[in-house]
């Protein structure tokens, strides 16, 4: 199993709607696959998604809660740097901390 890179954030308030996060780490014409609990493309209350660039099998992000209250998400990826990218980006738009990296 390849190494898994891990970032915490922790109390971050409404998150960008999912193909935002897909466009700051690949583009903006990014051809993805996602799965995640948005119940709409704009929904800033999701606590669950699933990234993955088609045609590559390296890169992919995982993100989901380790706490709900307070709210904290892990953001993982096999890429130390798609993980570092992808929770800045989210703490950028969402405040919150970077509680650790693992």
């Amino acid at each position: 199993m390849p190494q898994q890179f891990v970032a915490l954030i922790k109390q971050p308030g409404p998150r960008p709607a999912y193909y935002l996060v897909a466009e700051h780490l690949w583009g903006s014409d990014c051809n993805i696959d996602s799965d995640g609990d948005s119940q709409t493309p704009e929904d800033t209350q999701w606590t669950e998604l699933s990234l993955s660039l088609r045609g590559t099998s390296s890169s992919h992000i995982e993100i989901d809660p380790v706490s709900i209250e307070p709210l904290v998400l892990a953001v993982r990826s096999s890429q130390e740097s798609l993980c570092q990218q992808a929770a800045r980006f989210i703490i950028a738009h969402s405040g919150g901390a970077l509680e650790r990296d693992a």
